[in-house]
């Protein structure tokens, strides 16, 4: 019994040495994320060991918005950065702070609106604003104003003949969006998942209509590296691109028909209510997720696209250019490496 306990211990003992040199082999990449549920792919790649396996140990610093994480990427305080695009990436890369885009991390592809035009259900129900035409005159909140929602907004209007200046707009932080509109303070925002479904359920408000319908591949969001990172630490930068594209595969096996519905659902669904602020399953089956590219690759055109107007409108002063910015070499060669996406 006491040769038994011995060998046992002695076996505990190495598993664990095994465990702690892991833990000190691993390369540490700390990684700026907002808490949104487009961070999926990360949490995925924890919970199937992918980062583990890529030797990579991710360490996960929350910032609200991606304009917010330049100065600590530029520090080298961040590894990596994510977030929605805006005025500020390209301003930051026209005042010195070298980065480049290098990967899809939320787009709102055909038939996932992930962000939607929301109307307050007493103006809809009354026929003051039923459509996209309505919104000639009307304010309407966004998450900033220099922020690609700028762009969004003028393709809407666009979309039925009108334009960006026929609607006034205003800087709202996310959480508040739905209080301004039970407390009819604002007719309209645009407001992503899963704030969108929680307003319908809410009876607040209407989806007047997805960015999918009138802007489909509209590239929401984006993961982003430090020149340091890419520059003093390359090979780390192919394991961690490798670890995050698996992580963004075993989500995309989750979608189907515009829910998390997909054979990889339940797992999906898990690890949201695992890591994410939302632990209601059940509202995670019914908002619009957030699509993303199974290869990792950015809707370049888009980008260019919001980077256009934001230009026009005085948002960016940056001589940089979109192209100049995205690097797509990492996801593609994680991507070969991985092989062709099978969707389920």
């Amino acid at each position: 019994m006491r040769r038994i306990g011995r060998v046992c211990g002695i076996v505990g003992s190495l598993a664990l040495y095994g465990i702690a040199t892991a833990a000190i082999a691993a390369d540490k990449v700390v990684v700026g994320v907002i808490g949104s549920l487009s961070d999926a792919p990360f949490y995925l790649a924890i919970d199937n060991g992918y980062f583990a396996e890529a030797g990579i140990a991710p360490q996960f610093e929350e910032i609200p918005s991606l304009a917010k994480q330049v100065a600590p990427l530029s520090s080298g305080d961040l590894d990596v950065a994510s977030g929605a695009m805006a005025a500020g990436l390209y301003n930051a890369v026209n005042r010195g702070i070298p980065m480049k885009i290098v990967a899809d991390k939320g787009r709102n592809a055909p038939g996932y609106g992930f962000n939607t035009i929301m109307v307050r259900k007493d103006l809809y129900d009354s026929g003051t604003i039923t459509s996209l035409k309505d919104l000639k005159g009307q304010t309407i909140a966004t998450i900033g104003t220099g922020s690609a929602d700028v762009s969004v907004l003028n393709e809407a209007m666009k979309s039925v003949g009108l334009g960006y200046d026929d609607l006034r707009q205003t800087e709202l932080a996310l959480p508040n969006h739905l209080v301004a509109l039970e407390n009819k303070a604002l007719p309209l925002t645009l407001t992503p998942e899963p704030f969108a479904t929680m307003m319908v359920d809410r009876q607040v408000a209407v989806k007047l209509a997805m960015v999918d319908q009138f802007y489909p591949d509209q590239q929401q969001t984006v993961l982003i590296y430090g020149d340091r990172f890419i520059g003093e630490r390359r090979d780390v930068a192919r394991r961690f691109m490798t670890a995050f594209l698996r992580g963004l595969r075993a989500y995309m096996a989750g979608l189907k028909d515009g829910r998390i519905a997909g054979p990889n659902a339940d797992e999906v669904i898990a690890s949201l209510v695992r890591h994410s602020r939302v632990k209601d399953a059940g509202l995670l089956r019914r908002i619009v997720p957030v699509a993303m590219d199974p290869d990792g690759q950015v809707n370049a055109a888009g980008i260019e696209r919001d980077w256009a107007f934001l230009k026009q409108k005085g948002f960016i002063q940056a001589a940089v250019t979109p192209a100049e910015l995205i690097d797509m070499s990492f996801a593609a060669a994680a991507a070969r490496a991985l092989g062709p996406f099978k969707a389920p």
